[in-house]
């Protein structure tokens, strides 16, 4: 058996990322059986799968658990199966029973003199008289339809978890640049920055030094020098905000890999950079970079919510 679903998903099983979200849904219908599967996750930290199977079937979980695990890795997962056996029962008559019962109304009507004659519907009030013998689900040919149908639920689900994750892809490599570009015009402007700043203590110490050298004029001094040398330097913050730009992009060339939380931990580091720097280097020059790539990581750590 092959399906469009196959064909789709073989296009999309490259990319590198997938989403959480998805949905698949397939349907078998013949003489014998009508079977209906449906797959759909959401976003969760860690795996869970619940499992909603008629009690003929139950005896499948466990196999169906292990074939989802092989292709969904993380998230909330719910998977229904709807199943109709259209199959005639066999009925068997319980011999011993039906003649035992049959013997006690009989004596019965002894014991209370009754002429009423012994009607079937009476015998057939107990259930237990008739037994149905269940049908075989545990061969190859039903388990072969079934499986049939966790499959291509399952490559439906895929297919639009992984175009998902081909539009989250888009999205990060785009941010990434945004984040890129800002952290390069914030570069740019740091020797101009600092040369005002080394005006600016230059200026202030000689006005100091105008004055007597007191303690509290030397201590003005080294808060100075001090406030200086923190203002100036954020060298350290860019240079390991760069290293996790790198980081973050070997990530997305990774197949078939569940890189959803390692980024989600990449870019809580990116933020806390993000912070520093605007903390300590947000002049009138650079202020809207700082504040696009904060929103950007922001937006970013957002999204990798969806990943999986």
């Amino acid at each position: 058996m092959y399906s469009l679903a196959q064909e789709s998903y073989s296009h999309f099983k490259e990319v590198a990322m997938k989403s959480m979200t998805g949905f698949g849904k397939s349907t078998y219908i013949d003489d014998n059986y009508e079977i209906q599967v449906e797959i759909k996750s959401f976003n969760y930290k860690t795996y869970e799968i619940k499992t909603i199977i008629n009690r003929e079937l139950s005896f499948l979980e466990n196999e169906i658990k292990d074939i989802v695990f092989n292709k969904i890795k993380r998230g909330k997962v719910e998977l229904r199966v709807t199943f109709r056996d259209k199959q005639i029962p066999e009925f068997e008559i319980d011999e011993n029973r039906v003649k035992a019962y049959y013997d006690m109304l009989l004596q019965m009507k002894n014991v209370l003199n009754i002429t009423e004659e012994i009607k079937l519907e009476t015998i057939l009030q107990d259930p237990d008289m008739v037994i149905i013998k269940k049908n075989d689900f545990d061969t190859e040919d039903f388990r072969n339809v079934f499986f049939y149908c966790i499959e291509e639920a399952l490559e439906k689900h895929q297919l639009m978890a992984l175009k998902e994750g081909a539009t989250l892809l888009l999205y990060f490599t785009e941010a990434l640049d945004t984040i890129e570009k800002n952290i390069n015009e914030i570069k740019a402007t740091i020797p101009m920055h600092k040369e005002k700043l080394q005006e600016h203590l230059i200026a202030t110490i000689q006005l100091l030094l105008n004055s007597d050298f007191t303690p509290d004029v030397e201590k003005r001094i080294l808060v100075e020098t001090s406030l200086y040398l923190e203002r100036c330097d954020i060298t350290e913050e860019l240079t390991r905000l760069n290293s996790h730009l790198m980081n973050i992009r070997l990530h997305l060339k990774k197949e078939n890999e569940e890189i959803g939380r390692s980024m989600n931990f990449i870019f809580q580091e990116m933020q806390r950079e993000a912070n520093t720097v605007s903390s300590k280097y947000c002049t009138t020059n650079t202020f809207l970079d700082v504040l696009q790539m904060k929103e950007e990581i922001e937006k970013c750590r957002e999204q990798i919510q969806n990943v999986e």
